[in-house]
């Protein structure tokens, strides 16, 4: 704490009048870089003059390009270390990346549903299904550290490929659109 307080230029007591302990602190600053850029995400989501496959790819794209970040890359290793230890530390984590990426997503999804786009019946599979295409082995070997970071045309194209996938998977089947495509 007391290295952390010379670099705030901040005195020790200062530090733990605002901070009760190193835990706190780091709960603190891992919600703060977890929130950084996913204004953008909002942004996408809510803007309906896009036609709602745009707007996935467009999320899709900035959600990748945001999760292989070499602070976001670090920030999930940490939370995955030490989320068992610090469950606040999970829990920050979990609150400002996944589940608010799960909110704004959900409205595009509602979209694309709107729109005859795609058919669900479980709209958690249908999650696990885009975050599962749209990682890929991509995000496994930058997490890993095994190749350099990605370009953002390799992101775009990556996310391109796998919104691609996820619509052909969850094409409503030829015919009239059954009540499952209702289904969230």
């Amino acid at each position: 704490m007391l290295d952390i307080a010379s670099r705030a230029r901040a005195s020790k007591a200062t530090l733990y009048a605002r901070f009760a302990s190193k835990e706190v602190l780091f709960e603190a600053l891992m919600a703060w870089e977890t929130r950084q850029g996913t204004e953008v995400l909002d942004a996408i989501a809510a803007n309906a003059t896009l036609d709602a496959v745009t707007a996935l790819e467009y999320f899709a794209t900035e959600l990748l390009a945001l999760m292989l970040q070499p602070k976001k890359l670090a920030l999930f290793r940490i939370a995955a270390a030490e989320g068992q230890r610090l469950s606040a530390v999970g829990r920050a984590y979990s609150a400002h990346t996944r589940d608010h990426g799960l909110k704004r997503a959900r409205e595009i999804v509602a979209r694309l549903l709107r729109e005859g786009a795609i058919e669900i019946d479980n709209g958690a599979e249908f999650g696990h299904s885009f975050i599962g295409l749209l990682q890929g082995e991509l995000y496994t070997r930058a997490l890993l550290g095994t190749i350099p970071p990605p370009s953002r045309g390799e992101i775009e194209h990556h996310a391109r490929q796998a919104v691609a996938r996820l619509i052909r998977a969850y094409a409503p089947p030829a015919g009239p659109r059954s009540t499952a495509s209702r289904a969230r």
